[in-house]
Order: C-alpha cells, then sequence, then structure tokens
C-alpha cells in the first residue's frame, strides 16, 4: 500500500482532534456568543491545515534523520506546532478582526491550543507509529529482524 494514504488517513485523524479542540477552546474562552466564530474558525482549520499537515508528512516521510522514535516524534510535534499555531493565529485574527480585542483573542486561541494540541499530537503520533498501514517496507524489515 502507498504511503501516501497513510499521510492522507493521519492528516484526516489529526484535523478532526485539531479542529475539535480549537472549537472547544474557543468557546471556552469566548462564550457561546461566539459559536459562529468557533466554527467558522473550525472549518478554516479544517481546509487549510489539511492540506498544510499532508505535506509536513511528506517532508517528515523523505527525511532521514538519526532521531530514534520518541525524538523523532517530539521533533515532527514541535515542528507542526509551529506551523499550526501560527496559522491558527493568523486565521482568528482574521475572523475576529471585527470585534473588540481581535488580537487578545486570536493571541489566547493560538497560546493555548500549543500547550494542548503538541501533546495531542504528540500522542497521534505514538498511536500512528504502531499502525502498519501504507509501510509495507516496515513490516518486512521488522520480519526479516
Amino acid at each position: 500500500m502507498d504511503s501516501r494514504v497513510r499521510h492522507i488517513a493521519k492528516s484526516i485523524t489529526w484535523r478532526v482532534i485539531a479542529s475539535a479542540t480549537t472549537f472547544a477552546l474557543t468557546l471556552t474562552f469566548f462564550g457561546k456568543a461566539e459559536i459562529a466564530m468557533a466554527s467558522w474558525l473550525a472549518v478554516a482549520e479544517t481546509s487549510v491545515k489539511m492540506v498544510i499537515y499532508y505535506f509536513h508528512e511528506r517532508v517528515w516521510f523523505k527525511v532521514s534523520t538519526k532521531l530514534n522514535t520518541k525524538m523523532r516524534h517530539v521533533a515532527k510535534a514541535f515542528t507542526w506546532r509551529v506551523i499550526a499555531s501560527a496559522t491558527t493565529f493568523g486565521l482568528a485574527l482574521l475572523l475576529f478582526s471585527g470585534h473588540d480585542n481581535a488580537m487578545e483573542k486570536a493571541t489566547y486561541i493560538a497560546l493555548i491550543e500549543s500547550v494542548l494540541k503538541m501533546i495531542f499530537y504528540y500522542g497521534h503520533e505514538e498511536a500512528w507509529y504502531r499502525i502498519n498501514l501504507g509501510l509495507d517496507n516496515r513490516e518486512k524489515n521488522n520480519a526479516a529482524l
């Protein structure tokens, strides 16, 4: 099976987790009055970040590193978090531009999601490491050992 299928599946599962987190954070900090904004932010994140995440996965798939599995997951989590938080900040700033304290709201969402999603992303990577979908070569290499 092609590794691209794996990266698409990982992109979808991660986007569900991540967009739900952003939606929940927006509602938690800004109340039900912002439900429309929370919804738009989740939809915008899903659309934009799914594409960005796919390319992030492709780059890491092609990068050969001497990092052990745990450190590789930490490095991937960090690089993704920087890209994703900057994207969330930009999208939130754009969506909240007509509101009072738009910069403050966008900053809170981006900062808090950074911490939460770094933890969630690490867990997501750990789970996907145990799944061989799209990694026929890993199965063969492990069998040969």
